[in-house]
C-alpha cells in the first residue's frame, strides 16, 4: 500500500479537505500552468505532509513531497498581486476558497501570502490532488516561518 496521497473534489466540501492538505505549501509560479484549450489549470506544490506527523502541530521529524494539483472545466483565470514575468517567486498558499461566481458559477480561489490571488472560473468543481516522488525530511517547515515573523504588542503600540 502506497502512503502517497491521492485525492478527489467534486464540491466545497471536497476541496477543502484539498486545501487542508495543501496549507503552506510552497510553489514558484513557473510550477503552474493554465492550458485554455485543455480548460485545464495544473500545479507542482511541495506540500508537508501533516497527516504522517504523530502531532501535526509540531515540526519535528515533518515530511514534504511533490504533489499535483489538476482542476478540469476551468474557462477563465484571474490574478492579483501576481508579476507574470517573475516566474522564480516562490509562493506560500493559504488557502484554496470557492464563491458562487456571476458569469460561471464557481469562483475558486487560491489565496497566497502576500496578498497574491489567483481565481479559476468554472461551472463545476473537478479536482485532483496527488503525491508524486518519494518524501523528504523538510530543509524549511511552516514552524520556519512563523519564527520569522515580527509580532507587535498592540497594548503597548497604542501608546
Amino acid at each position: 500500500m502506497s502512503d502517497k496521497l491521492k485525492l478527489k473534489a467534486a464540491d466545497p466540501e471536497d476541496l477543502a479537505v484539498i486545501a487542508a492538505c495543501l496549507q503552506d505549501a510552497r510553489i514558484p509560479l513557473r510550477e503552474m500552468a493554465f492550458l485554455p484549450g485543455e480548460r485545464r489549470f495544473a500545479a507542482a506544490f511541495t506540500r508537508y505532509r501533516r497527516e504522517r506527523q504523530p502531532d501535526p502541530t509540531r515540526c519535528e521529524g515533518l515530511t514534504e513531497c511533490l504533489s499535483a494539483l489538476t482542476i478540469e472545466d476551468v474557462s477563465e483565470v484571474k490574478y492579483r498581486g501576481l508579476d507574470a514575468n517573475d516566474l522564480d517567486r516562490e509562493l506560500v498558499l493559504l488557502t484554496i476558497a470557492t464563491e458562487p461566481g456571476k458569469r460561471h458559477l464557481i469562483h475558486i480561489d487560491l489565496v497566497f501570502e502576500g496578498d497574491v490571488w489567483i481565481q479559476l472560473r468554472t461551472d463545476s468543481i473537478r479536482c485532483r490532488l496527488e503525491d508524486f516522488g518519494e518524501p523528504v525530511l523538510c530543509t524549511k517547515t511552516p514552524c520556519d516561518h512563523f519564527a520569522q515573523l515580527t509580532y507587535v504588542d498592540m497594548a503597548t503600540d497604542a501608546r
